[in-house]
């Protein structure tokens, strides 16, 4: 069974569970939220923190037959990979990936570190000439999750900015997103044809189809692991 870690202390399985069982009615998914950790995700700090609480949670993480993180920013994606042997799947990488095979791309995303973050993690993925702009939007992660009007239009505004500049795909910076993320991608497409990607469905998505086809590998860059 696919595990959706929200690598966040607090409770957000209803929505994430109403939101995917939309696109995957059928599927049986668990969700792990954390006990202890940050609230939100939006510094290097709060990455860190997550990800030592996660690495405490590797006896619950290692009998799922394969684990999406659900955060954008990919919190302990290569020490989960290395600590167990089933597939790991990152929002912002897998999302990226994704993007990247439909064109060049921008971000939107929350925060201040938003532009030089996403340009990191590009590059780290191997993307960063595929991405073509990041754009900041003016709220946190916990506006995102609340999805005001206020927080709709900015985000959309963004969305239309980036394909006035020749975005070929929009992904959104957060899977909080996933509360305006059916409404955006309707309207987007009906006046741009132009295609935003939603990290938490687009990652579940590609874990529902892959998770059975591989895992990774053992040596290399994942050799560092516990053994045994």
């Amino acid at each position: 069974m696919i595990l959706i870690v929200d690598p966040i202390k607090g409770k957000l399985d209803g929505t994430t569970r109403r939101y995917l069982q939309k696109y995957f009615p059928d599927d049986k998914f668990s969700i792990l939220s954390l006990d202890e950790g940050p609230k939100t995700i939006e510094s290097f700090t709060h990455k860190t923190i997550a990800c030592s609480k996660l690495l405490e949670q590797l006896p619950i993480l290692k009998d799922a037959s394969a684990v999406v993180l659900n955060c954008f920013a990919d919190p302990c994606l290569f020490e989960l990979r290395e600590n167990l042997d089933i597939p790991i799947f990152g929002a912002g990488e897998t999302t990226m990936h994704v993007a990247a095979m439909l064109g060049e791309f921008s971000v939107i995303g929350p925060g201040d570190n938003m532009i030089s973050w996403t340009r990191i993690q590009a590059r780290e993925y191997g993307l960063f000439d595929k991405l073509l702009s990041v754009h900041k939007i003016e709220f946190s992660v916990d506006d995102i999750i609340k999805a005001d009007e206020r927080l709709y239009k900015a985000t959309k505004d963004a969305c239309i900015k980036a394909i006035k500049e020749g975005a070929d795909v929009v992904v959104l910076g957060c899977t909080g997103f996933m509360t305006i993320a059916e409404q955006l991608k309707n309207e987007i497409w009906k006046e741009f044809q132009v295609p935003i990607l939603e990290p938490l469905l687009v990652t579940y998505s590609v874990a529902h189809s892959l998770s059975m086809v591989f895992t990774h590998g053992k040596r290399g860059l994942f050799a560092g692991g516990e053994k045994g």
